[in-house]
């Protein structure tokens, strides 16, 4: 079977893509690497002194610095190897033995330091960042290869090789030779070995090979050109310039110190046979100018290099942010479309009930049991859906960070019992068994009993919904120190350790499945850990693994008891002997209408009236004891109708009372301020409106102004709704 190039080219790519090489350098040391190091230096150097102009043992092109720089840097342990190929380059220059082992122990040294140098520096060997160029240059190129040409140029006058005479003239030739060999030779090495390797894509290789040939033919016409062939006067020489940045765009460092060292070969190849713009003077001069000019394209190639290396390295950071942040968000709006689809299945639960309820009474209006039994269920599904509208306003204000507390001396063992109370009903549903261990003494904290009791109900709530049925939930409290930790444990299915860190945040719930046998928004335990924080407390959870249940530990500070004092009553002129006078003033006429007639059944003298003017006319014609007024009216609203009902003689000193949608701390200020003597939040308690309505006490006849407050009931602490 004959395979196609573009086929065995694919697969060659999904094998490199799947196992890159790698070098591990560490391992590099054995005695077949120190020769390898020493034949490869060997080379280098003879390779090197066959261009010496100035004297046979010095060069103006010395490669070997460079690859010894870079395999020092990368395997320290082969510098026996660059020390042995050292001392048979000089040991063969027609040298004295002890002037070679000087000259090689210098070139050893150069190596050694530059790489120690580099090291301390934190340099790294891909040379992806300006300051790794800046450090090569600096502490390599410029300084450790003044150990060598030291070392080396006193060692060939001092053995008598070369006259003292010579020292001014050696060392500069010397030390630029080895510079342009750290220049040129070791990031070629350290690049092309260390570096993450440049994919073998098709086009970038056919790019690479485009770039080659077009170098090489520019540098033949600039640096192997006869003089005066034409090309002399010209800058042509810059033209190696346009290479070295398309090899850094599109290749990086890698495009870089192929296209130095390429151009750097074929034009010292020239100038050594006297060709191209350098070689108008003696040799040794011709060199020396090759090479600095040299050192100027191969330092703007390294920190061009560099310089894009980090650019690219940004944008790839960059892009891992916007994906991460992505992904963030991509796993944000499917949280919020789950907790949408929990929402709409949570409000259409109990509406269906309702709906069912309202057709019961209508069918069997005749039977009592039958009407009961609908009641109830009616009460039960609005607590439902007051509680999941109270939880949503919850959460709005804890995000905004509007959410107050009423604090005042609270025991902890009357807010346990109101909430297992309050749960109790769903603790006999589910066939759990409850254990409530306290301790003896009272333990008294600062803090707003609705928001405890909350906390308190949330953690139950969980425990309950979360735990088989027949299952066993415990609450229990102790005091540590001038502390309390409440704990509510259940045997229930736990929590998973890839969830248990995240399991207090917003709209967090555990795995889905479509019988929605627990319910919940997943805002509960986020309510109850900024609630604990905003009473100076704190919140943990724990657990074992799915199945193995969960613990939820509170922590709160504990307070010395304090004596509370009672509210005062409202109270409204009355007549003796008369029924107490309610206006209701509401726009929404089924709201106002239910009421009415829940009020008259109770015995209370009603009047309805649906905007702000009927309200006043009904007032002055009604004389009421108290008014339920709304604030969302048409037209007037209901703050104004309190101010307007303050200045009406005869009904200044009437009970005011707010009963609306509106529940900010703004909205209760606004309420205060324009007359109103207490406010409720829609949906309002049956109950609780029955007990502000039971405190007006029929007075003498002298009107009182009543004593204003805010009604202590959960509904009015915790909504913050807007509607009207």
């Amino acid at each position: 079977m004959t395979l196609s190039a573009r086929t065995v080219w694919t697969r060659l790519q999904a094998r490199y893509d799947s196992d890159p090489p790698q070098i591990r350098w560490e391992s590099v040391g054995s005695a077949g690497a120190v020769l390898a190091t020493a034949v490869v230096y060997f080379g280098a150097a003879k390779l090197g002194l066959a261009m010496a102009t100035v004297a046979e043992q010095v060069t103006a092109v010395w490669p070997p610095t460079g690859i010894a720089l870079a395999l020092l840097l990368l395997a320290p342990r082969c510098w026996p190897g660059v020390l042995l190929g050292a001392f048979l380059a000089n040991a063969t220059a027609r040298e004295p033995v002890w002037t070679a082992c000087a000259i090689a122990l210098g070139n050893t040294a150069e190596a050694m330091v530059g790489a120690w140098l580099l090291r301390r520096a934190a340099f790294t060997a891909s040379l992806g960042r300006l300051t790794d160029v800046l450090r090569l240059i600096v502490l390599a190129a410029f300084g450790s290869t003044i150990v060598s040409a030291t070392t080396g140029v006193l060692s060939l006058c001092a053995g008598g090789v070369q006259p003292w005479a010579m020292f001014g003239m050696l060392w500069p030739v010397w030390w630029i030779g080895d510079a342009m060999g750290a220049l040129v030779m070791a990031p070629l090495v350290l690049v092309w070995i260390s570096a993450s390797p440049v994919r073998p894509h098709p086009r970038r290789v056919a790019e690479a090979a485009i770039l080659l040939v077009a170098l090489v033919i520019s540098s033949l016409i600039v640096f192997t050109s006869r003089p005066g062939t034409g090309t002399g006067g010209y800058p042509l020489l810059y033209g190696i310039f346009p290479f070295v940045i398309w090899g850094a765009l599109r290749f990086g460092q890698h495009g870089t110190t192929g296209v130095t060292f390429v151009a750097s070969s074929m034009a010292i190849w020239g100038t050594v046979n006297g060709l191209g713009p350098f070689a108008t003077r003696s040799p040794n001069e011709s060199l020396l100018l090759l090479q600095i000019f040299m050192a100027l394209v191969a330092t703007t190639a390294l920190l061009l290099g560099a310089a894009i290396a980090e650019r690219d390295a940004a944008e790839r950071s960059r892009a891992d942010e916007l994906r991460q942040r992505a992904a963030q968000l991509a796993d944000a709006d499917r949280h919020k479309d789950e907790f949408l689809a929990t929402l709409a299945h949570e409000l259409r639960n109990p509406l269906a009930p309702i709906r069912n309820a309202a057709e019961l009474l209508r069918l069997c209006c005749a039977q009592p049991l039958a009407v009961e039994q609908a009641r109830h269920l009616i009460e039960r599904q609005i607590r439902h859906l007051v509680t999941l509208v109270d939880d949503l306003l919850d959460v709005s204000r804890i995000k905004q960070r509007k959410i107050t507390l009423r604090k005042e001396p609270v025991q902890l063992q009357r807010v346990v019992e109101q909430a297992v109370d309050s749960c109790r009903t769903s603790l006999v549903a589910r066939q759990h068994r409850l254990t409530v261990a306290l301790p003896p003494e009272p333990l008294y904290l600062e803090g707003d009993t609705v928001r405890l009791e909350q906390v308190l109900v949330n953690l139950l709530t969980n425990a309950i919904k979360y735990t088989e049925p027949g299952g066993r939930v415990d609450v229990t409290a102790e005091r540590t120190g001038d502390a309390v930790l409440l704990r509510v444990a259940d045997t229930g299915i736990g929590i998973g350790p890839d969830l248990l860190p995240r399991v207090f945040d917003l709209f967090m719930q555990g795995a889905h499945s479509h019988d929605r046998t627990q319910g919940g928004l997943g805002i509960g335990l986020t309510l109850v850990r900024r609630l604990v924080e905003l009473h100076g407390g704190s919140v943990e959870a724990r657990s074992a693994g799915l199945g193995q249940g969960s613990e939820f530990i509170v922590r709160l500070p504990l307070l010395s008891a304090a004596p509370t004092e009672p509210h005062p009553p409202l109270s409204s002129p009355q007549r003796s002997g008369a029924a107490v006078r309610v206006l209701i003033v509401d726009d929404n006429e089924d709201a106002a209408i239910s009421l009415k007639m829940v009020l008259e059944v109770v015995g209370y003298d009603v009047a309805v009236a649906h905007n702000g003017p009927a309200g006043l006319d009904l007032a002055r014609q009604h004389r009421p004891d108290v008014v339920l007024l709304d604030i969302g009216l048409p037209g007037i609203d209901g703050y104004e109708v309190a101010r307007r009902l303050r200045r009406e003689p005869g009904l200044e000193t009437i009970a005011v009372v707010a009963v609306s949608g509106y529940g900010r701390e703004g909205d209760k200020q606004r309420a205060r301020e324009a007359g109103f003597d207490r406010h409720l939040v829609k949906p309002v308690d049956p109950d609780e409106l029955l007990a502000l309505l039971g405190e007006v006490q029929p007075s003498d006849g002298t009107p009182r102004k009543p004593g204003r407050r805010e009604v202590d009931d959960p509904g009015a602490r915790r909504s913050g709704s807007p509607d009207a």
